[in-house]
C-alpha cells in the first residue's frame, strides 16, 4: 500500500513549478524517501537531504553513518554519502549538493526547497555555492500532500499508536504494588515508559514526560521526585514507527480514586465526546473547536483553551490540520487527528485523555484503540492482576 505513497509523491511533485526540490527537514526526508534517518530529530546540527528532480533519478545525500540505514529500508535511488570530519557544519553537505546538481545540470534551475526547515546559516551557504538559482519554498505543497494519508500511512500510525500504549501499561505493570514499596521515582517510571515503547517495537520516541500531583498542574515539568499515593499523574507519548507518528496522553491515579478525581475526570470524557462527535468530513477545524467550548460552557467545564484541542499527526507528531479557534481547514477523509482537550483536576492538575483518529467518509476511526482508557488508571494491585 506504499506504492500509492510514492504514485502520490511522484504525481505531486510533477505539477510543481520546480525543476527540482530538495528537502532538509527531518519529516519531509522521511516522507519523501519513505525511510527514517536514526534519531535525526535528536541531532539537528546533523544534516541529510533528498534531491528530486525531474526527468532524473532521485539522491540522498547524508553522513556515512546513515547511508546503509537508508539503503537498508528499500531507497532505490543514489544515495551520496559525505565525510563530516573534512568540513565543519552544513560544509560538506553543501559541496556534495553542488557537485550533485552540476551533474544534473540543475545549478542555475528554479529549486523547490522546504524553506521552513531551513536555518539562515544554511541558506546563506546555498546561495553562495548556487547564485544563479532561484529558490521556491514548496512548504505549502508539502502540507496539502502530507495532510491526507494513504491507507499504508495509516496502518503504520495505527501500528505506533498501539506501541505507544502497550509502553505505558507494561510501564504501569512494573508500579503496581510498588509505588512506595520499594518506590519508583518518577524519572526511573518515565524511563520505564521509553523502554518499553520501544520493546513493542516503535522505531523512535519523541515527547515523553510523566507529571504528578501539582506538577500535573504544568504541561511539561522536570522528572524529579518519588512517586506518592493518592496522587493523580498524566502520561504524555509520542512515538514512531517507520518514521509515522503517534501522539497520546493518559491519566491514572496511585490508589483507588476519590469521588473529586473521578468526576474531574468524567468532565474530561463528557468535552471529548462532544468533540468526537464532529470528527467528520466537511466539518471546520473552529467549528470543532467551538462546538466544545459551548458544551463547556453550559455544563460549567473549565478547560485549557489557548492550547486548543488537537491537531495533525504523521511524519511528525505536531502538524495541521490544528483544532483552534482560528483554523478553518475542513477535516476531509484521510487526515489523521490527535484529540486533545485538557481539563483541570481537583489540585488544577491538567487532565486529558489524547487518542488518535482517522477521519472517514462516514466520520472517524479510532486508531489508539489498544485499550479504552474511559476511566483512570487506578495502581492498587500487583503484577500477578495483569
Amino acid at each position: 500500500m506504499m506504492d500509492q505513497l510514492e504514485q502520490k509523491i511522484k504525481t505531486g511533485l510533477e505539477g510543481s513549478e520546480c525543476d527540482a526540490v530538495i528537502a532538509f527537514g527531518v519529516d519531509n526526508f522521511n516522507y519523501l524517501t519513505r525511510t527514517v534517518l536514526p534519531f535525526a530529530e535528536h541531532y539537528p546540527t546533523r544534516r541529510a537531504a533528498v534531491v528530486l528532480p525531474k526527468g532524473a533519478a532521485s539522491a540522498v545525500i547524508c553522513p556515512y553513518d546513515w547511508s546503509q540505514a537508508v539503503k537498508d529500508q528499500g531507497w532505490k535511488g543514489e544515495i551520496v554519502a559525505y565525510d563530516e570530519n573534512k568540513a565543519v557544519g552544513v560544509e560538506a553537505m553543501v559541496k556534495i549538493l553542488e557537485e550533485l546538481l552540476v551533474s544534473l545540470v540543475l545549478d542555475s534551475k528554479r529549486l523547490g526547497i522546504d524553506g521552513s526547515r531551513v536555518t539562515k546559516a544554511l541558506m546563506d551557504r546555498l546561495n553562495t555555492g548556487f547564485p544563479n538559482a532561484e529558490w521556491q519554498p514548496v512548504d505549502p505543497l508539502l502540507n496539502d500532500m502530507r495532510i491526507t494519508k494513504t491507507p499504508g500511512e495509516i496502518e503504520l500510525i495505527e501500528r505506533a499508536c498501539k506501541q505507544a500504549d502497550r509502553g505505558m501499561v507494561y510501564a504501569l505493570m512494573h508500579l503496581e504494588g510498588a509505588a512506595e514499596n520499594p518506590g519508583y521515582t518518577i524519572a526511573e517510571f518515565t524511563e520505564r515508559i521509553r523502554v518499553h515503547v520501544f520493546e513493542n517495537g516503535a522505531s523512535g520516541v519523541g515527547l515523553l514526560n510523566t507529571a504528578f500531583g501539582t506538577d500535573g498542574q504544568m504541561y511539561y515539568t522536570p522528572q524529579r521526585g518519588w512517586v506518592k499515593s493518592g496522587e493523580l499523574f498524566r502520561m504524555d507519548v509520542s512515538a514512531h514507527y517507520m518514521g509515522y507518528w503517534t501522539n497520546l496522553g493518559r491519566m491514572g491515579v496511585t490508589g483507588t480514586p476519590t469521588a473529586e478525581q473521578e468526576k474531574a475526570y468524567n468532565e474530561n470524557m463528557r468535552l471529548k465526546a462532544a468533540a468526537h462527535e464532529m470528527l467528520k468530513p466537511g466539518v471546520a477545524a473552529n467549528e470543532v473547536y467551538a462546538h466544545v467550548a459551548r458544551a463547556a460552557e453550559k455544563q460549567a467545564i473549565g478547560f485549557w483553551k489557548e492550547a486548543g484541542i488537537g491537531h495533525g499527526v504523521g511524519v511528525s507528531h505536531y502538524e495541521p490540520p490544528y483544532l483552534n479557534l482560528s483554523s478553518s481547514m475542513e477535516l476531509k477523509p484521510g487526515m489523521v487527528i490527535a484529540l486533545d482537550i485538557q481539563t483541570y483536576g481537583p489540585r488544577q492538575e491538567l487532565i486529558h485523555k489524547k487518542d488518535v483518529y482517522e477521519i472517514t467518509e462516514e466520520g472517524n476511526r479510532k486508531l489508539s484503540w489498544y485499550r479504552s482508557w474511559d476511566e483512570l488508571y487506578a495502581v492498587t494491585g500487583f503484577r500477578a492482576t495483569h
